[in-house]
């Protein structure tokens, strides 16, 4: 048992360390998976990674795309939702080259065919083998128009030749908010109002804010309604069985998975499981994967992949709508209960947060994803050595369906006088006014419905000719895609071509080549050609380096080549429809008459985007234990559609379609350094990686502006603007009559009064307008993001722990979080030092008022913040012991998003903490193998 623990050891260090290095030819052979075609890394002369199953199972989540936060340079994942079921992040690779591809744009291949990324979310981590995403042109120009925006392959585990080995996985987690916003209790809620409506020149509302100290009293309300709606835990399991094995003829894996996730709220089914659900999401996953050698020359292979999602969430209101309220509504406002045993409520806001989640009923979503794939290959050795024909046939298919059961209940507001006193009837009771109505309905429907089909043939070569070796494919591709409220389905076809030549595995060409097209274009113009050369050179090879005792592997690499994008909300325009209009007066009686009217002027040059990358790339191992990936990248994106109708005088009549018109350059790099040794039995290494990407528009179609600041062209996709702060509007800016100095900046957005925020001239004009509008900082959208994962192993014991962070990133403060008492908003953290008389010179916030003030609520950096932020991801330790016959047993507990350091008070920096919280988890799990 001590040398296959030894053994374990090994391959569990080499699977932590990932490093995507390349080895020497021929001492190591590990492959790429590019979708399409597998090929020998040492032979790759594209920019890809590739990221085991193994580090991803380091994660507890209940959705698969979360556990590749950070761990793929390149790929920037941008943090959803933490509410079971609903927290799907967005992907963006290698930052944004268009404004109309922000996100989600990449294209995902699941074992060779094509799914939408929310099939991938639900899929379990035990069933993947490597997920590999490729960034350049060499390893994307085989998509043709669809892969400019990068392709994330994902590959499930397959048999292998050897007795059954039966994997049992268990785990169990306790998830926790990582950070909600501070709300002022209800005494500092009315103080401040006072105060608000004095600056205001109005009457106090609340005479007496001592009613509210402490608990308040059942009349003067103190209610922390987060307290109220979340319970401090909750829980998420997964539990899982494997088999795998297989002999030379046929070889097999089979996995089932069981996941239940819950949410945070707090007793919501206590008066009965009818009205009331906490959030739920349950998944069970059925993997079948089967390889079978028909004949010596004849192989199929089979999957099948089935999801089955529930997610219960409460009805009556959304997630994002209940964090919302419980965020705005004051602790002062009503309490959950009135005296008399009603649901308390008010009419300014009419949302009784507990009230609703415990009464307002179910909202439950019964997702079914299936995925069946079949392929053959037949070698053809008789005709030419090396040469086979092969051919696939895919389906996949989502369906969401729904089922609502929803109540309205109601609800009842205290009565109070001007002078916060509650009211009373002639007997002493208290007065309440009604609010809402009783009703109950059921409902179902469809919320999401799409199916894929994929048909492919080709031809596959690989031979040998002394120190020549030449490998290639040829492709032949027909997709069709739809779903609900689709009116004609999408449908591209091409053909793909990948061919690449070595000498004595020292210089590599690669041609690789689409030729698709989309039926979303004008016939005639519905196919292009996507290019693209990647040349490779492993110096290590050479006389003069191969007895170099530090350099053990040294490879260079360059590609230049086009991909493209295709977008499906801008469709068909090379066509004029006729679209909807309200309608036209007629006659002298000014008749009114419905009808259409006639659509924008048809683009007949409408195209896809495209794309022109350049890579220059480096991969070197160095004394057998460091070992470096360096990608240096450019890309020019054309055929940007944008809107031309700007500057058309509405007196014409007519509008423009889209044209393509629009450029972006976005350029940067991506860098791994790993390093691993042993002392004796101590087996240690580390990791780190960083990525850069920044984007600038080269050409838009913009009205004239009087500023060069003002204009999109020449700045990031998205870019913050707004008013630079230059401090508050003090006493001394004023008159005697209140009225500003003449030398003092006067805002157009509103008449100024001390506390104001005021702002930079920018352009020296005595006013402050739009025009002073400049950009500020970046986008919400990180530049550099960066990791670093370290580990190891001594005899029995593990540990690994991954830390990612973000920087370069501005983040908008939230409107509700900041804004206290306008349109009934509560006051939070951020206003606890407000302008005063007293405060004037140390406030760090604009002085309280209930009145909308434009001055103060234009877009501004004063509101902006720096959104980097530093995470631990993921930590694990673990333990294998050694039990009879048992081939491995390991327990192990690992903790998830445990840690964060960012630069923003109160506020989780990766989403502020806005709608339903991010959550931390701590998990237990076990791993058996017989």
């Amino acid at each position: 048992f001590g040398s296959a623990l030894t053994l374990n050891a090994q391959q569990n260090l080499e699977i932590n360390q990932n490093l995507n290095s390349t080895q020497v030819a021929g001492e190591k052979q590990n492959k790429i998976e590019y979708g399409l075609i597998t090929q020998k890394e040492w032979r790759s002369t594209g920019a890809s990674f590739t990221l085991t199953g193994k580090e991803m199972e380091r994660m507890t989540s209940g959705n698969l795309l979360n556990t590749l936060q950070g761990r793929i340079p390149g790929l920037t994942v941008m943090t959803g939702s933490g509410e079971p079921g609903y927290d799907n992040p967005t992907f963006i690779g290698r930052g944004i080259s268009s404004w109309n591809l922000t996100g989600n744009n990449i294209l995902v291949y699941l074992d060779g065919f094509q799914v939408n990324m929310n099939a991938i979310a639900s899929l379990s981590v035990h069933e993947i083998e490597t997920v590999t995403y490729l960034k350049d042109a060499s390893a994307l120009a085989m998509y043709g128009m669809e892969g400019g925006s990068g392709v994330l392959i994902v590959k499930t585990k397959r048999g292998e030749v050897g007795e059954t080995q039966i994997t049992v996985n268990g785990r169990y987690g306790v998830q926790s908010v990582i950070e909600m916003p501070s709300i002022m209790d209800a005494y500092n809620y009315t103080r401040l109002h006072n105060q608000a409506r004095q600056n205001d020149g109005l009457s106090i509302r609340y005479p007496n804010p001592e009613l509210y100290k402490n608990e308040g009293s059942e009349t003067h309300p103190n209610v922390n309604w987060y307290n109220e709606v979340l319970q401090p835990y909750s829980y998420i399991q997964d539990y899982n069985l494997s088999f795998r094995g297989g002999d030379e003829n046929a070889k097999f894996f089979v996995l089932m998975d069981y996941t239940d996730f819950s949410g945070i709220y707090k007793n919501a089914d206590e008066i009965d499981k009818e009205f009331g659900t906490n959030a739920e999401y349950t998944k069970f996953n059925l993997r079948g994967n089967v390889d079978i050698d028909i004949t010596k020359t004849f192989t199929v292979s089979a999957q099948i992949t089935g999801v089955i999602e529930d997610k219960n969430t409460p009805a009556g209101f959304t997630a994002a709508s209940l964090f919302n309220n419980m965020m705005k509504i004051p602790a002062a406002a009503f309490p959950v209960k009135n005296p008399n045993g009603t649901w308390g409520n008010n009419s300014a806001y009419n949302f009784n947060p507990v009230m609703l989640l415990k009464t307002g009923g179910i909202w439950n979503s019964h997702t079914r994803n299936l995925q069946t794939n079949f392929s053959f290959n037949q070698r053809l050795d008789d005709i030419t050595q090396g040469l086979s024909f092969m051919g696939a046939l895919s389906f996949s298919n989502q369906y969401i369906g729904y089922t609502q059961k929803s109540f309205t209940n109601l609800s009842y507001q205290l009565l109070k006088d001007d002078t916060d006193t509650p009211l009373t009837d002639n007997e002493g009771n208290y007065s309440y006014a009604e609010i809402g109505s009783i009703s109950d309905a059921i409902n179902n429907g469809v919320t999401s419905h799409w199916n894929r089909t994929t048909t492919q043939f080709g031809f596959n070569y690989e031979n040998n000719f002394d120190l020549h070796t030449i490998t290639g494919i040829l492709l032949a591709r027909r997709q069709d895609y739809t779903h609900n409220g689709l009116i004609y389905k999408i449908r591209n076809q091409g053909i793909s071509l990948n061919a690449t030549y070595d000498y004595d595995q020292k210089y590599i060409v690669n041609l690789s080549a689409g030729y698709t097209g989309s039926a979303d274009f004008e016939k005639g113009s519905r196919y292009g050609l996507f290019p693209a050369l990647g040349l490779g050179w492993i110096a290590s090879k050479e006389d003069f380096m191969v007895d170099n005792a530090s350099v053990d592997f040294l490879k260079l690499r360059a590609s230049y080549g086009i991909t493209g994008n295709t977008n499906p909300n801008y469709r068909f325009l090379y066509e004029q429809w006729a679209t909807s209009n309200s309608g036209w007066l007629f006659t002298n009686s000014n008749n009114w008459y419905t009808g259409r009217r006639e659509g924008a002027i048809p683009n007949h040059d409408f195209a896809w985007e495209q794309k022109v990358t350049a890579n220059i790339g480096l991969d070197a191992t160095l004394f057998s234990k460091l070992t470096l990936n360096i990608d240096l990248f450019t890309e020019k994106r054309t055929g940007i559609l944008e809107g031309a109708s700007s500057n058309i005088p509405d007196y014409t009549g007519f509008r423009l379609q889209h044209l393509n018109t629009g450029e972006v350059r976005n350029s940067g790099f991506e860098a791994i350094a790993g390093f691993n040794d042993n002392i004796g039995e101590f087996e240690y290494y580390f990791k780190g990686m960083a990525s850069f990407a920044r984007n600038k528009i080269l050409s838009k179609a913009e009205s004239v502006q009087p500023h060069d600041w003002l204009y999109e062209e020449s700045y990031r996709i998205n870019q913050n603007r707004g008013l630079v702060h230059d401090g508050f509007y003090q006493a001394e800016d004023f008159t005697n009559e209140g009225l500003l100095r003449e030398d003092v900046v006067i805002s157009t957005f509103a008449n100024a009064q001390p506390g104001d925020l005021k702002f930079v001239d920018q352009n020296n004009d005595g006013l402050i307008n739009e025009y002073d509008i400049v950009p500020i900082g970046f986008t919400n959208i990180p530049e550099f993001t960066f990791g670093f994962n370290l580990g190891f192993v001594y005899r029995n014991f593990d540990f690994d722990a991954f830390f990612q962070g973000v920087t370069n990133r501005t983040v908008v403060l939230p409107y509700e979080y900041t804004r206290p008492f306008v349109n009934n908003n509560n006051i939070t953290k951020f206003s606890e030092n407000a302008w005063t008389p007293e405060t004037a010179h140390t406030a760090t916030s604009p002085r309280l008022t209930t009145q909308m003030n434009r001055n103060n609520e234009v877009d501004s950096d004063f509101w902006m913040r720096d959104g980097s932020f530093i995470k631990l991801r993921s930590i694990e330790a673990g333990y294998t012991f050694s039990i009879g016959n048992i081939d491995y047993l390991r327990l192990f507990v690992n903790g998830t998003n445990l840690f964060t350091w960012d630069k923003i008070d109160d506020l989780e920096a990766e989403r502020l903490s806005m709608g339903y919280p991010l959550v931390k988890s701590v998990s237990l799990g076990l791993k058996v193998t017989f």
